[in-house]
């Protein structure tokens, strides 16, 4: 009994204490903005696939519900057969994310990174500034 008091009263303690925990928050991720940085990203590889790619489409969405600082976004691109068919040739995951951020520190760029294995143009994001 006395042992279980004790750690009640840690954990009350730890999670009261204003030592150690910062308030940290993101801002919600303009699904515009993040979808016009892909958009972007998906017309050079399609111009840059000289001709391998005529085609390019995207669907951006709020990765979690009210915790929206990160926005997954599908991009296809399909050559002139695959259209035809309504498949894609090539498939990419891409997540752009507002960073978190503290009272003291207001940070409102965005960053992009590849999540998917799969690469289709010559540019790959890897945690990059991308505004």
């Amino acid at each position: 009994m006395r042992r279980k008091s004790l750690v009640v009263l840690v954990v009350f303690l730890i999670a009261t204490s204003p030592v150690g925990t910062r308030s940290t928050s993101a801002h919600n991720i303009d699904l515009k903005k993040a979808r016009e940085i892909v958009r972007d990203y998906a017309r050079r590889v399609r111009d840059e696939s000289g001709g391998k790619y005529i085609h390019y489409s995207t669907n951006c969405v709020n990765a979690f519900p009210n915790h929206n600082h990160i926005a997954r976004c599908l991009v296809e691109f399909r050559n002139a057969a695959d259209s035809e068919k309504g498949v894609y040739t090539c498939r990419e995951l891409i997540e752009i994310k507002a960073p978190a951020h503290n009272n003291s520190a207001m940070n409102f760029n965005l960053w992009a990174n590849h999540v998917s294995d799969n690469q289709c143009g010559s540019r790959r994001f890897n945690d990059e500034r991308v505004n």
